[in-house]
């Protein structure tokens, strides 16, 4: 299974939470949560890949063990090129794929365990809370994605064959202040609250 996550600039990613957190904190949030989703999908088993045109994220990637896809250039959507490019490498290599976005703060290895073996039995879909589709496993070149609001939709519209796998841990990415609140409520570790009392300075609270 080609675990296959792509990933924009840090420097750029999340501008949504900047009511919460300042662009320096984004930055090494997404690095953070980007890191721990992609060893979440290589220790159930995924061959992790970050598909990426960002020299800094390339670099980041390669020091985390994981694998390289290049984003190709080209009009449209880049989420929908960067899945695109990642199913095609699994379909020349002879693999299952499977896109993960890179901002789960919450998931686990159980998780993509429980996509990567329905995967072996058609495509798979896992929605986000918000109604897009945080997850895609499937086989062959040319699924049709299409990525954006409300992409779950027209996602199963375009296959209404595939499977849903429904998890509160595969739902929730990390898009805005509101969701930030949520998985620092549910996060059981500590570990996404004491990343953000690193990033904040004497009075700035979060």
């Amino acid at each position: 299974m080609l675990a296959a996550i792509p990933v924009k600039p840090f420097g750029v990613a999340k501008v949504r939470l900047g009511p919460a957190v300042d662009a320096a904190a984004r930055s090494r949030l997404g690095i953070a949560i980007a890191e721990r989703t992609g060893r979440a999908a290589r220790d159930a088993g995924g061959e992790v890949a970050i598909v990426t045109a960002d020299r800094g994220v390339r670099r980041w990637a390669r020091q985390c063990g994981f694998g390289v896809i290049a984003e190709p250039d080209g009009t449209g959507s880049g989420l929908d090129r960067a899945a695109t490019a990642a199913a095609a490498e699994a379909d020349r290599r002879g693999l299952l794929w499977c896109v993960i976005h890179a901002d789960l703060p919450l998931v686990t290895p159980d998780d993509f365990a429980a996509v990567f073996g329905a995967a072996h039995s058609g495509p798979v879909l896992a929605p986000s809370h918000d109604g897009g589709t945080n997850v895609i496993a499937g086989s062959g070149p040319s699924f049709p994605f299409a990525y954006g609001p409300g992409s779950f939709q027209r996602h199963l519209a375009a296959v209404p064959t595939a499977s849903v796998l429904v998890r509160p841990r595969l739902a929730l990415d990390l898009d805005t202040p509101r969701d930030l609140a949520v998985a620092l409520a549910l996060a059981t570790d500590g570990w996404l609250a004491s990343l953000i009392l690193e990033q904040e300075g004497p009075g700035q609270p979060l």
